[in-house]
């Protein structure tokens, strides 16, 4: 990583806010959520600054850096800071050219290119080792429309009772990407997925490998039933905790603008995209994706 920093005004005395010294993070609710400023992401970014992006998403769990002009080479490395990047599993076509880590996220002339999000989701969780956080950067939107709400799973795993905790804690889910599929030949949206792999088991209260905290670690995309038991029994307390992770109070929406770069850590979130446009709406992603580890 090079040594010059990232830093937008770099020269005149740096403001701490948050306990950050490299930049300012304020807010964005009471949920989650954090806009970043005084941070270019076109830039080198060195050890120190890593260090508190790094911890800013701890706290935060979303951080906005809005007003960016990053090129594709510049969204990959500021991924890389959090992780190895990685390419999607299933969407292998919707590329971005020369840039395979890139997947375009699009929706134009009514279509929805690599499908549409319109449901709570943790991303990949069909894999051993579900990805560590995800980057979007806004190449084109509407304003108003198209938002992304993210929702915060410590809290939801926090508001439960201590029998429901105790009773989750010990359990295990399946998690397949044949939901996945589904959901695409229902909807005829037309996106090519590849080799569906065998469901994997996660737990269903996950500890967060940096924080230490735990969370509820639920998915509607993609688990199919909890261990040792039919979808059937499972989805009454399945569509319970679904409901109680994605309250008002657990969610701040994101509200896109052109240049935004939105990170996630999908360790302790969900997220959904609000489908409220019509076929003449243009929207353009880069999205990028940080690897993670098993799930504890």
């Amino acid at each position: 990583m090079s040594i010059s920093a990232g830093v937008s005004g770099a020269a005149r005395p740096v403001e701490t806010r948050g306990g950050y010294r490299q930049f300012r993070a304020t807010p964005m609710c009471g949920a989650l959520g954090a806009k970043i400023e005084g941070v270019d992401l076109s830039k080198p970014i060195d050890e120190a600054l890593a260090g508190e992006l790094r911890q800013v998403l701890l706290d935060h769990l979303v951080i906005v850096f809005p007003e960016q002009d990053l090129s594709p080479a510049q969204q990959i490395a500021f991924t890389s800071v959090y992780g190895k990047v990685e390419r999607h599993p299933l969407y292998r076509s919707n590329v971005l050219q020369d840039y395979p880590d890139i997947l375009v996220l699009e929706h134009k002339e009514g279509q929805w290119i690599n499908g549409r999000n319109d449901i709570w989701h943790t991303d990949l969780t069909f894999r051993e080792d579900p990805p560590m956080a995800g980057v979007l950067y806004c190449k084109d939107v509407r304003e108003g429309h198209g938002d992304t709400m993210f929702a915060n799973m410590y809290t939801a795993h926090d508001s439960l009772s201590p029998g429901l905790k105790r009773m989750l804690d010990g359990m295990k889910a399946e998690h397949s990407a044949a939901l996945l599929r589904e959901r695409n030949n229902k909807n005829s949206y037309n996106v090519p997925i590849g080799d569906i792999a065998p469901p994997v088991i996660h737990p269903v209260i996950r500890t967060h490998p940096d924080s230490g905290r735990k969370s509820l670690f639920v998915n509607p995309s993609f688990i199919t039933n909890f261990v040792g038991m039919t979808r059937e029994e499972s989805l009454p307390l399945l569509n319970y905790l679904y409901g109680v992770a994605s309250q008002p109070e657990r969610v701040y929406r994101h509200r896109w603008r052109v240049g935004d770069v939105v990170m996630w850590d999908q360790r302790c979130t969900m997220h959904y995209v609000v489908i409220d446009y019509g076929p003449d709406m243009h929207r353009l992603m880069h999205r990028t994706t940080a690897s993670g580890n098993r799930p504890f």
